[in-house]
């Protein structure tokens, strides 16, 4: 049993890096290295047993192809603090998910798209594809390998204000993985993970029609690190990780003369229990230090806290907080880097045995690395609020629909560079 747990906890921190690393769906996501809508996910944490689709049986597999078809509205598509403009954007998301049904191990394959219309502003439409193969290995009873291989070709939201933004939506590609495996040893428990991301960007247009040349952006980007957990009760596990992590840019200086390849470490120090029946969670400190081959660019580096608490206070409410702490690259000439620390609160509620409600707040803070000689006004703190408010509908098993609504506040101390929005969505989804 207690192996079991343990693999279920490896599993769900897979799950949340990967949906971390990704961003969010329901609503425009800021300000992220991997801008991309968790695509053919449904927008709420849990469906009702009685709701879920059934699927199709492939031999040793369940399929689940899809699609979501959504309106959204935004009064501010190009996210400028003042003469905003607004847009209804048009949406159509198909998708299909293979899920391996064997007694041992696992495999999965999801392919997805996001094809965007605007109304008004065609400059800004956007297709988007996902690609994902993931699985288990049960090397033995202890033991657990995982792997994943992952290909998106994504656009970069014109709300970014780590780098330079052209008329028309910044495409990019994300290709890597990661190797996983855990061992349990009584008590003691041992982690290795190793992630690799390559990013490639195209070049973008300004209004004037330069050129924006993104090749200095290009990079891979990898992460390596060791976990070791000590379970000092049934429910109670202290653990500690340290890691590594490189970035070699394609090309050795940038736009601004730089090299901005890097190298640098991080250490976490936590805990992870099972506070109560309805209470559980990690939380954990980090420190985190990037060291940049440039000797002109200063290293970035500074404590934070991570980790994640789920708290059910009924049968029909569940309450989920999350708090990361990372280092970023720009492109900013002013700045080395930057660390970024997240919050996020959300709350689902089941309102009736087929229509679910939620809200949502989060907020990040950007902090600047600024070079010795940066000029009085540079961008050195970026924040950013969010509220959201959605329902969902499950018609039967193979339909739902969605509304959602978000406001955003974008705040700089960077020159004119301020923004609000407000956006809604309408979303009907079809699976089997």
């Amino acid at each position: 049993m207690r192996s079991a747990l343990k693999r279920m906890r490896h599993a769900a921190r897979l799950l949340v890096g990967i949906v971390l690393a990704s961003s969010a769906f329901t609503g425009a996501a800021h300000a992220q290295d991997y801008d991309n809508p968790t695509i053919g996910q449904n927008p709420v944490v849990a469906q009702p047993a009685d709701y879920k689709p059934l699927g199709i049986r492939a031999g040793s597999f369940m399929l689940h192809p899809g699609v979501e078809l959504a309106a959204q509205w935004n009064d501010n598509v190009f996210y400028t603090p003042e003469n905003t403009f607004d847009d209804f954007i048009w949406h159509v998301r198909p998708y299909i998910t293979a899920q391996s049904t064997w007694s041992r191990h696992s495999f999965s394959v999801r392919l997805a798209a996001d094809f965007a219309w605007y109304s008004d502003y065609s400059i800004l439409d956007y297709e988007d594809y996902f690609l994902q193969i993931g699985g288990t290995v049960d090397v033995a009873s202890q033991s657990l390998f995982s792997y994943g291989l992952d290909w998106m070709r994504l656009h970069e939201d014109r709300s970014v204000r780590s780098a330079d933004q052209g008329i028309s939506p910044t495409v990019y590609t994300v290709a890597g993985g990661f190797l996983g495996y855990d061992h349990t040893f009584n008590r003691l428990s041992v982690g290795l993970l190793y992630n690799l991301r390559s990013l490639d960007y195209e070049n973008a247009r300004r209004p004037d029609g330069e050129i924006i040349d993104n090749s200095d952006r290009d990079r891979t980007d990898q992460d390596a690190s060791v976990r070791l957990g000590y379970q000092i009760s049934p429910d109670t596990q202290v653990f500690g990780t340290a890691g590594w992590r490189d970035v070699e840019y394609d090309q050795q200086f940038d736009r601004n003369g730089f090299d901005r390849s890097s190298d640098g470490w991080y250490v976490n120090v936590g805990v992870d229990w099972l506070i109560t029946s309805v209470l559980s969670g990690d939380l954990y400190a980090t420190y985190r230090s990037r060291s940049y081959d440039d000797p002109s660019l200063p290293d970035t580096d500074g404590w934070g806290l991570g980790g994640s608490l789920a708290w059910m206070p009924t049968t029909l409410t569940t309450v989920r907080g999350m708090i990361s702490t990372t280092i970023e690259d720009t492109t900013q000439s002013t700045a080395s880097g930057y660390l970024r620390t997240l919050y996020t609160v959300r709350v689902d509620h089941e309102l009736l045995r087929n229509l679910q409600i939620n809200g949502q707040v989060s907020y990040y803070q950007n902090d600047y690395t600024l070079l010795p000689d940066a000029p009085e006004g540079s961008r050195d703190e970026d924040t950013m609020w969010r509220f959201g408010v959605g329902a969902t509908y499950f018609v039967n098993r193979w339909m739902w629909l969605s509304a959602s609504y978000d406001y955003s506040s974008f705040s700089s101390n960077a020159q004119n560079d301020d923004f609000e929005s407000n956006v809604a969505w309408l979303v009907l989804g079809l699976e089997r």
